[in-house]
Formats: structure tokens, sequence, C-alpha cells
């Protein structure tokens, strides 16, 4: 029973740790603090920020310019043949959590490259 008791703490406090994925996306987003960490609530911020109807090689710029794809934890894939471009954000190694976050960004623009909705979705990975 003790075993138990002890994974069980441990598991717990290694849960527990900073979410760095979360802190990304709102750097590169401008989200602020006071924005909500569901799904909708940064979606909605997100797309405040970029603004509906920007073009997306405006936003291409913006993305680069608050250091999305600078390095291996995120990344900007434009839209080549469908109307998403897609954002993906990771958390840093080495990770001391045992179920890791992420986000993906759904930046939809409509047929004249210009932004019309955001859709964030939030990924839970571990062992």
């Amino acid at each position: 029973m003790r075993p138990l008791v002890v994974l069980f703490l441990l598991i717990a406090v290694a849960a527990c740790g900073e979410d760095s994925a979360e802190q990304r996306l709102r750097q590169y987003f401008a989200v602020p603090p006071d924005v909500l960490s569901d799904t909708t609530a940064l979606s909605a911020a997100i797309l405040k920020q970029l603004k509906t109807g920007t073009p997306e090689s405006e936003i291409a710029a913006t993305l680069k310019a608050r250091g999305v794809g600078k390095d291996s934890l995120s990344g900007y894939y434009p839209p080549i043949q469908s109307d998403t471009g897609l954002v993906r954000v990771e958390r840093d190694p080495p990770a001391t959590n045992v179920v890791l976050k992420s986000y993906v960004v759904r930046l939809i623009f409509d047929s004249s490259r210009r932004l019309s909705q955001v859709r964030v979705t939030e990924g839970l990975t571990g062992p």
C-alpha cells in the first residue's frame, strides 16, 4: 500500500509543473494574462489580436516577428492547398510533468486569404 501512495505523490508533484506551452502561446499571440486558459477564450483573444480580415502574409510576418518557428518548440504552417494555416506550440524540455500540454492554433482564411476564424486545440501527451 505504501509504494502506491509514494507513486501517487510523485505523479502529483510532477504534474504541477509550470505550463510553458501556454506561456509561449500567450506570448506569440499577445494574449493578456486575464484571459482564461480554456480553448474558447484563447481562440477569441487570438482573433481579437490578429483581427478578422487580416491578410495571411501579414499574419505570417507578425508570427515570425514574435518568434514563432525560431526553435523546435513552435512552427507556422501556412495554408497551401486549403483554407487553414496551423501554428504548433510545444512545451519546454526537459519535461517535469507526467502529462505534457501542447497547442495547435488553426487560422482559417477566406477565399482571398484573409483571416476569418481562429480555433485553438489543446493536446495532452504522456506515458
